[in-house]
Parts: structure tokens; C-alpha cells; sequence
């Protein structure tokens, strides 16, 4: 779910009944006393990797965004990779296809979300991505059918920041791979962090500023585009650059305008070509993460340029 910073909150008895394996995990658990954190809390993995461990990244031609291979409780799935989305969320179809016995349960949204359908949650056992392990938490499910023909391949759900932000993570498109729980070797040569807007620990917002004004950006990896509003000043050509997109009620228009080429500071100078649009949406898309590598922290954002592909002496590229 794209959600501007708000927490998914369940009722008690919902989140009682569908996360026994979670709750199993976590002794103190209280689903009588759930509020809004407890509920987030309920959708962190219990267990999750304290080692590196690595995933390979299927980047879609043309549209930027990254696939992952996945297992759910033991069964095979694709997810879209989106830093964007709070919430790790499966198909509804492929969750009745695949796992036929698992209990889904009403689940109510708290505040403003983007969601038009009535979403479930149930309780997920274990989640492999590539070489790292997540488990005991809870998932949501939502009829998601629409999505892979927005993306062009068969996609069976979204690998949501609840997962992806759960320990620290490298994110690098341009390398075509994630790494969980990265060692100091890997995190070596990111520029100064950026923090994190810390009122939900299920989203990867900054503050950013751009001449003289301040806004809040979402790093969003599912997002072809980079987006910026027309208040945040950044200079527009003025020429109209229509798109279509995809969420996860479907198909939706934006109107939006070709900006100018430039630089944003995020820890270091991030170059941005973005798209400028009247409502609220400030994005840093696919197209500016393919040439920089992202280290996402609990507490902050770091950026480092990516190393590009040496060539041999016989001419080949080498990838780095």
C-alpha cells in the first residue's frame, strides 16, 4: 500500500486470529491492547537476517522496476520490489491458487491510504527472498490481477518496506541486486545519510530541500518516473508528458510536464531529470536509482554513485 506515512491498523480479534505463528514469536504480544504502533509492529518479521545475505533484481526493460523471485511459505512467487509501499502484499488469486488453506481476515485501513478494494491480512510463516529469510509477521492480500500487465510480466505480489527496511538493506538497481544485513565492506563509499521522516518506520521519506524550500520525498523504486510538485519550484520546461500508470486499483492518468535536468542534494548531488506534476506526489523513481546504489538504515537514507562497467582489453564490458 502507498500510504503518506500512516500505519495500517487492525482490530484486535482480526490480528489475534490470523498472526498465532507471529504472536508465537513474540511472547509479549497483546492483541487486547492494540493501537496504531502495536498493529505496525505486528507486520515487522520476527526473524530476519543478521548476516549478508543477497537477492538477485529482474529490472523490467523500459519501465525501470525491479522483480524479485520470492518463496512464500514454501511457494514460488514473483514480487515487484517497492520501496514505496509500506505494506508486503500478495494477490488475493494467488494466495487461494497456492496456499488454499490459509485463513484471511478483514482488516480495517487507519487514515488517508490509496486503497479502493477491501484488503486481508493472514499470517506469514517464512519469507525467502533470494538468500535471506524473513518470518512471523503479518501480510496483506488484495485482488492484484491488474498488476503484472502494468508491468509487463506475471507478478504475484509487492515486496513492501515492512520487509525490505526490516534490517539494513543495499539497494542497487544498476548492480541488478539487494543485500540484506550488508557487512562493511559493502556499505564502504555512501556520502553523508539523509534522515528519515521517523513517524512510521514503513516508509522511505526525507526531508530534501530544493532553493530555499523544504519538502517531503519518498524514495520510490516502483516508480518509472521521478516526480516532483510544481510548489517545491523545481523548473519545468513546459512540455506536456502525459503517462499512464498503474497502482493497485488499476489504471490512473497524470498530468504531468517534462522538468529540467538537474541535481538534488541527497547526502551527495543525485541527478534528477523528474517530471513535474500538480499533486502531491515527490518521488524519487527508478530512472535516478538505476545510476546510484542506496543504503536504507533505520534511522537514514545514504546514496552513493554507482560504479560503472570497466571495459577489457578485448573490448567487453565488465560489470562491477
Amino acid at each position: 500500500m502507498k500510504t503518506r506515512r500512516t500505519p495500517l491498523c487492525a482490530a484486535a480479534a482480526m490480528l489475534a486470529a490470523a498472526l498465532s505463528a507471529a504472536d508465537a514469536a513474540r511472547p509479549d504480544a497483546s492483541a487486547a491492547a492494540l493501537d496504531a504502533m502495536e498493529a505496525t509492529r505486528q507486520f515487522l518479521p520476527a526473524v530476519a537476517p543478521k548476516e549478508p545475505a543477497r537477492a538477485e533484481l529482474r529490472i523490467m526493460p523500459g519501465r525501470n522496476m525491479a522483480l524479485v523471485r520470492a518463496a512464500l511459505d514454501g511457494r514460488e512467487c514473483t514480487l515487484l520490489f517497492d520501496t514505496g509501499t509500506t505494506h508486503t502484499t500478495f494477490d488475493i488469486g494467488f494466495l487461494r491458487r497456492e496456499l488454499p488453506e490459509k485463513k484471511l481476515d478483514d482488516v480495517v485501513l487507519a487514515g488517508a491510504t490509496n486503497v479502493e478494494g477491501a484488503p486481508k491480512i493472514f499470517a506469514v510463516r517464512s519469507l525467502k527472498v533470494g538468500e535471506a529469510t524473513f518470518a512471523g509477521f503479518a501480510g496483506m492480500a488484495l485482488d492484484m490481477s491488474h498488476l503484472g500487465g502494468g508491468i509487463g510480466a506475471k507478478v504475484d505480489g509487492i515486496l513492501g518496506m515492512n520487509v525490505i527496511g526490516r534490517v539494513p538493506a543495499i539497494v542497487s538497481f544498476g548492480s541488478r541486486k539487494v543485500v540484506f544485513a550488508p557487512g562493511k565492506e559493502d556499505s564502504a563509499g555512501f556520502g553523508e545519510g539523509i534522515s528519515r521522516i521517523a513517524a512510521d518506520p514503513l516508509s522511505v521519506a526525507m526531508e530534501v530541500a530544493f532553493g530555499g524550500r523544504k519538502f517531503e520525498m519518498i524514495v520510490d523504486s516502483a516508480s518509472t518516473f521521478t516526480f516532483l510538485e510544481k510548489s517545491t519550484g523545481w523548473p519545468s520546461t513546459g512540455e506536456p508528458a502525459g503517462i499512464g500508470a498503474v497502482d493497485v486499483n488499476g489504471r490512473v492518468s497524470l498530468a504531468t510536464e517534462k522538468g529540467r535536468a538537474g541535481q538534488i542534494g541527497l547526502g551527495i548531488d543525485v541527478e534528477i531529470a523528474p517530471l513535474v506534476v500538480g499533486g502531491p506526489m515527490n518521488r524519487l523513481g527508478a530512472d535516478a536509482l538505476l545510476s546510484y546504489d542506496m543504503l536504507v538504515e533505520q534511522a537514514q537514507v545514504k546514496f552513493r554513485r554507482r560504479a560503472v562497467a570497466s571495459e577489457k582489453a578485448d573490448g567487453r564490458k565488465e560489470r562491477p
